[in-house]
């Protein structure tokens, strides 16, 4: 029997309950859920956040030879990622074909996390990139394990268009919660190296150091450990019954249907150009507010960067109802195309805020930069919308793909989109590193950087965010599927399989 086309011909609202299957997700769940994207978040950018305070401004190692260890994780992360899609998608237990890998991958990840910063500072600088590079790929496979499933088990949460947008709310509230406590670990690791430890610190390890090891091993067992596994015990699959008798997903043929997929093709093209421009910019900005903005305080320029980062999750916090009232009213375009456009004003008007002289001084000596908290109000709405449109506009992709070929497959989907955030994450890190290599960039100089090393940085940091998103406004026009076109859809498959919720 073949399929039916999809059409936009119904402007039909979808109800919350379907032949008497409930399609609202519980409080408890989407609480449960969305903890997992708390822990994430610090697995996600947590090498890449620190791997530059660490590796380059702490060991000095050459920041283009720790850019390209940043990317070659990825090479692996291309068999890993579809490998463990492909796994999760196939695996039947009593427990589901998530949670288990949900719970496996949090724990493993969590403790090789804190043995990435463990570095003797003694050895030579290849012996050092070499141990970066080794870990880091042992870590990149736990979190691959974690990551693919967690993934696939949030869109398989609700086959409704708008409840979607809602669970993904809940992800984004504590990812925002993650981003606005993790740029505070440098400075508070800082702390930890007071001269209580300066003393009892093994011979050939920097004082920094020792903050970080501590802070490392506390965010690996408690937060990507701990918290992660939250979902894998608390959360429903929704599935487990429906793909017991359903044909192996193979993954070759997935991935190429994937790819095949209008939709997903213009999907992935927004996330690539959201990451390169976030990364490039949020490693870059680090960097201006030490040694153009504090003379080369890292202490300071670090405390900057935390302000900054915490005034971004405010704004993500606030912005997170907004967003998803304005999605489900008006429709998911419409709100990335406003935030977007948002996003273009706001990398322009770097330029002008991430500058010297700024600072006033609050409780005594302490400086503080109020200007840069005018860069979140631009430019943070739109990883708001990213984390919770995009994730809800990819379950909208899975179920078209169980239209056209009649299996749930959101494990591939997950991990073929996961590896491109992934990857688009370390380019543009690979990018991070390069740029500052060939601004003339010298840690030994401080504050005392050659101009032109300060109008390169700048003119990365303002102009990443704007050119991308404008690219992503071209790209989003072509997107197809509307709110009745996956009303339809969602017909077509309750008719066919039946309701699910």
């Amino acid at each position: 029997m073949k399929n039916e086309p999809v059409t936009d011909k119904t402007r039909e609202s979808v109800p919350e309950t379907k032949n008497g299957i409930n399609v609202r997700v519980s409080f408890r769940e989407k609480v449960a859920l969305g903890v997992g994207g708390f822990s994430n978040l610090f697995a996600y950018i947590g090498i890449n956040t620190l791997a530059r305070t660490v590796y380059v401004m702490i060991l000095g190692l050459n920041a283009a030879w720790i850019g390209v260890a940043l990317t070659i994780p990825r090479i692996w992360d291309a068999f890993s990622d579809p490998l463990m899609g492909k796994i999760s998608d196939n695996f039947h237990s009593k427990w589901g074909r998530r949670r288990p890998f949900i719970i496996a991958g949090a724990l493993s990840m969590g403790i090789v996390f804190g043995l990435i910063w463990m570095v003797p500072g003694t050895w030579n600088q290849t012996t050092q990139i070499v141990y970066f590079v080794l870990m880091q790929l042992l870590f990149y496979t736990c979190y691959t394990i974690f990551a693919v499933p967690f993934k696939a088990l949030t869109y398989e949460m609700t086959p409704d268009y708008n409840e979607r947008n809602r669970v993904m709310a809940f992800v984004a509230f504590f990812h925002k919660l993650a981003e606005f406590l993790y740029e505070w670990l440098i400075p508070l690791a800082a702390v930890i190296s007071s001269a209580y430890f300066a003393s009892r610190i093994p011979e050939g390890q920097k004082v920094e150091m020792t903050g970080i090891i501590i802070m490392t091993w506390l965010v690996g067992i408690l937060i990507m450990a701990g918290i992660g596994v939250i979902p894998g015990i608390f959360v429903r699959e929704r599935f487990i019954k429906r793909t017991e008798n359903q044909e192996k997903v193979k993954l070759i043929d997935s991935s190429k249907q994937a790819f095949g997929s209008r939709a997903f093709q213009i999907l992935v093209s927004i996330i690539i150009l959201n990451v390169l421009a976030g990364i490039l910019a949020s490693n870059i900005d680090h960097f201006v507010m030490i040694y153009y903005m504090a003379d080369g305080d890292i202490a300071l320029g670090s405390i900057w960067k935390g302000l900054l980062s915490s005034g971004y999750a405010v704004i993500g916090f606030a912005f997170i109802p907004l967003i998803t009232w304005f999605a489900g009213k008006y429709g998911k375009k419409a709100a990335l195309y406003f935030v977007y456009a948002l996003t273009v004003f706001g990398g322009i008007m770097k330029w002008f805020i991430f500058q010297p002289g700024h600072h006033i001084y609050c409780f005594g000596s302490v400086a503080i930069d109020p200007i840069i908290l005018i860069d979140p109000v631009l430019c943070g709405p739109m990883w708001v919308a990213v984390k919770i449109l995009l994730e809800s506009m990819m379950a909208d992709i899975c179920d078209e793909d169980e239209l056209m070929h009649g299996k749930r497959r959101e494990g591939v989907f997950g991990a073929v989109f996961t590896w491109l955030e992934k990857t688009a994450l370390s380019l543009a890190a690979l990018g991070v590193g390069f740029s500052i290599w060939l601004s003339g960039f010298d840690s030994a100089l401080g504050g005392n950087q050659d101009p032109k090393t300060f109008l390169v940085m700048r003119l990365f940091l303002s102009g990443a965010p704007s050119i991308t998103a404008l690219f992503a406004i071209v790209a989003l026009k072509f997107y197809p599927i509307t709110a009745e076109r996956a009303s339809m859809t969602r017909k077509q498959l309750e008719a066919r399989r039946g309701s699910v919720g």
